[in-house]
């Protein structure tokens, strides 16, 4: 996580990107780092589509006769054995130069941290809906034999259609004991974890749902649960003081049965607390009614607006890199991304979107040759449906040929006029229009030979 003595810290030095993973997946996008590790968007070489791939740095130096390594093993297995829509599907997993990893599905859509960050407080239907999916994506896991461990925004998913997923299942144990030999190290995010487990304990299923009552209480307040501050010994002295305050009996504008139920999840003494997931979503499944639509509405939202802002980029000219495999500057990492972590922040859970630091760089090694082929690969996703990824692929590609082939070189013209399919496919009619105009424009001059 970010913050001092993590290594999730954004002044840890960058690793080098590994050119090929496991002689099989090859990264093509740099996603995002949090406590566990980087992840990349990959392309599986062997079965020809697209996956995430999780290097775990914070468990790296493992040795195949390894006790650490047995048990990576049986995680990932156990993981290997959860069935549910709501959990996302792990393809493979091992070890690439000492870093274990694992080979995870791509989700098209945003977090529940950049879905609150731009909304909260959330609809009360939305909320349920939400926490509907956690609470049905736990109770798969648990009946696997499967602890979180880290439940918080950053690791909720929800794609364009309103399905709530869960991600980064069990590997927070993982962590834990890597952290052993590092002093004063905090596993897991100090907002969202369990009392117990700050106090040192082996989080059991209790610690789950405290981290849904978490996620739930920000979702109908927009505050996290101890208040706008980074300072971890602040933050575990309530947590381990007073606690999450209660929202029974409070002026909240959501049902007093959701508000007790937040407070139930949240008590301190996890024997208190309430874990039984029939009785949990038979709270809130009669407040769910029309949430999935409302929320794949605002998904869609996030997601139009994420591309608009690409597609605005200005775009620079690159400077020379002196290696082409060094990571880009991180996108942001969890611990950053949560609300009111910084001085007036523009947006407290931004999307992972390419820093400037990161755009140059991958203009840098990009040659025109490698943005015809992105090009190309980009139309095949918006013929394909999956126009975030297109968008988000041709928001790097367009400024390249900018860049080094010239504004009309049809190469560029081509890339610009795809980014406008995608962003009225997204409903971003007004700004696809405005970049269809310039295209039209300049393939006109092209043609007639003159300016307008």
């Amino acid at each position: 996580m970010g913050g001092p003595g993590h290594e999730g810290s954004t002044s840890a030095a960058p690793p080098s990107v590994p050119v090929l993973v496991a002689d099989r997946y090859r990264p093509v996008r740099f996603l995002g780092r949090g406590g566990m590790g980087v992840v990349y968007e990959a392309e599986d070489t062997r079965l020809d589509r697209r996956v995430a791939v999780k290097m775990l740095t914070a468990v790296d130096g493992l040795t195949g006769d390894s006790e650490a390594w047995d048990r990576f093993r049986r995680e990932a297995r156990a993981l290997a054995r959860i069935d549910h829509p709501g959990v996302v599907t792990l393809y493979d997993s091992g070890v690439h130069d000492g870093t274990p990893y694992l080979v995870m599905q791509v989700l098209d859509g945003t977090s529940l941290a950049d879905l609150v960050s731009q909304w909260a407080p959330l609809p009360t239907p939305v909320v349920c809906t939400v926490a509907f999916g956690i609470a049905e994506a736990l109770e798969a896991a648990h009946t696997a034999g499967v602890l979180h461990r880290d439940v918080k925004p950053t690791n909720v998913g929800i794609t364009r259609s309103g399905r709530v997923v869960l991600q980064d299942f069990g590997l927070a144990r993982l962590a834990g004991e890597a952290a052993i030999t590092r002093t004063g190290a905090i596993v897991g995010t100090p907002q969202f974890m369990a009392p117990e487990a700050m106090r040192g304990a082996l989080p059991e299923r209790a610690a789950d749902w405290y981290g849904l009552g978490a996620c739930l209480y920000l979702m109908v307040t927009g505050d996290l649960p101890f208040g706008p501050t980074v300072d971890y010994g602040a933050i575990i002295q309530r947590a381990l003081g007073d606690g999450v305050p209660q929202l029974s009996g409070r002026r909240w504008d959501c049902p007093e049965d959701l508000c007790q139920l937040v407070d139930d999840l949240c008590r301190q003494d996890p024997a208190q607390r309430r874990q039984n997931a029939e009785t949990i979503r038979e709270t809130l499944l009669p407040l769910t009614y029309g949430g999935t639509e409302l929320l794949a509405d605002l998904v869609q939202g996030r997601v139009r607006e994420d591309a608009v802002r690409a597609a605005h980029v200005v775009p620079r000219v690159p400077h020379p890199v002196s290696r082409v495999e060094e990571v880009p500057e991180y996108l942001w990492d969890e611990e950053a991304a949560l609300p009111a972590q910084r001085e007036t922040p523009p947006d407290p859970f931004r999307p992972a979107t390419l820093s400037d630091a990161t755009r140059r760089i991958v203009l840098g090694s990009m040659t025109p040759q490698s943005a015809l082929s992105r090009q190309r690969e980009a139309v095949n996703l918006v013929l394909r449906g999956r126009l975030q990824e297109a968008a988000q692929m041709l928001s790097v590609v367009v400024p390249v040929c900018l860049s080094t082939l010239g504004p009309d070189h049809p190469t560029t013209l081509t890339s610009q006029y795809w980014h406008a399919v995608c962003l009225a496919r997204l409903d971003a009619r007004h700004d696809a229009l405005k970049l269809f105009s310039s295209v039209n424009r300049r393939v006109t001059r092209r043609t007639d030979g003159h300016d307008d």
